[in-house]
């Protein structure tokens, strides 16, 4: 399962049951350290159920190497992917957690849900968007309510750019959208709302065709 952005949030209560289902069925799950969990750039974390499925592809083991004390407490990680050699993560990840404490994570995770539930809220009120998909996290996606182009979805996107926030355009079922990702460590409500703004002045230009 990847769940470079969303695994964090596994922390909450209100998402148990998520990574409750996840598991149940998943053989392996990466959560980047770097999108939703102050970490930066670039830290992961990999769980696998069984850790044979990596060294039974990525072993690098002969008879003239030396051998490796290979357990669960002390786990030869150079048979565990294919570069021999890693920078040092774990300090900077270690502080982190110690700075933050759990408490301050999860605080800084629902504050990144707020954002999110503010900036969907606005989106159903207003008649030009709709929500394309209720990601129920951080992650915001909207499109046109009675427009089906690609092409607007685009200059939705570079207005935005422009005015200062980085938005991607994307598709859910073969349909445009605009993905917003909320969760960053400057983020706050007045860029959302800043955000918003721009959003709601491109809806009501003449260009905007239909979401007048």
């Amino acid at each position: 399962v990847d769940a470079a952005y969303a695994g964090p949030a596994w922390m909450l209560p209100e998402f148990k049951k998520d990574s409750e289902a996840v598991g149940r069925i998943a053989t392996s799950v990466n959560v980047g350290g770097a999108k939703w969990f102050l970490c930066g750039f670039d830290s992961c974390f990999l769980w696998v159920r069984d850790r044979r499925f990596l060294t039974d592809v990525h072993s690098a083991t002969d008879i003239f190497m030396a051998p490796g004390n290979d357990d669960i407490y002390s786990p030869e990680f150079k048979d565990w992917s294919i570069p021999l050699g890693r920078r040092f993560r774990a300090l900077r990840i270690w502080m982190v957690i110690e700075y933050f404490g759990t408490d301050g994570i999860k605080a800084f995770l629902r504050r990144a849900l707020d954002q999110a539930d503010f900036l969907r809220g606005k989106i159903a009120e207003h008649p030009a968007y709709e929500v394309a998909i209720d990601s129920g996290l951080g992650l915001v996606c909207v499109r046109f309510a009675n427009e089906n182009s690609t092409e607007r979805v685009g200059d939705l996107s570079r207005h935005l750019q422009d005015a200062g926030f980085l938005c991607y355009p994307s598709q859910v079922e073969g349909k445009p959208m605009l993905r917003v990702a909320l969760g960053g460590s400057a983020t706050r409500e007045d860029d959302v709302e800043g955000l918003w703004k721009e959003m709601n002045s491109f809806a009501t230009t003449p260009e905007a065709g239909q979401g007048a």
